[in-house]
């Protein structure tokens, strides 16, 4: 079969299996990830924690799910003083017409402990000419009971 043939079929195939990113390939990657319900992997992102605190350069990716299993990786760099954020939406087959990548530098990660969850959010999120925050990551408190905010 000629080189383009193949290229061609497996381009079709990735794209009718929407080049899914399942939680067992985000899982032997080493993602933090968000099941609406269980995190797994959670240890990375509590080091990744501890580097930033520590003024340490690090990085992580998170992936959340929506309920249908469809993935958003968030790439997570801290450099010692600012986050530089990829989000990362090629793998989600209802993202509408949300870029599948885009790029922010933001200054500051919060969180914020609530009533059943704690929040990690990103501030001072700049994008071109606006500024925002977004949310990275909910994890319900009884599932962090040893763990430290």
């Amino acid at each position: 079969m000629p080189k383009k043939v193949v290229v061609l079929l497996l381009l079709g195939i990735c794209l009718l299996a929407a080049c899914s990113y399942d939680s067992e390939k985000a899982v032997k990657n080493g993602d933090v990830i968000n099941m609406h319900g269980p995190i797994f992997n959670f240890d990375r992102f509590d080091r990744f924690l501890d580097s930033v605190e520590a003024g340490n350069a690090a990085s992580v990716r998170i992936t959340n799910y929506t309920l249908d299993g469809n993935p958003t990786l968030y790439n997570l760099a801290f450099d010692g003083s600012d986050f530089d954020l990829v989000i990362d939406r090629s793998k989600h087959k209802e993202r509408g017409d949300n870029p599948k990548k885009e790029s922010k530098t933001c200054s500051d990660l919060v969180v914020t402990e609530g009533e059943q969850l704690y929040m990690y959010t990103l501030e001072g999120c700049k994008q071109g000419t606006s500024v925002e925050s977004v949310a990275l990551l909910n994890i319900n408190k009884e599932q962090l009971i040893d763990h430290v905010h």
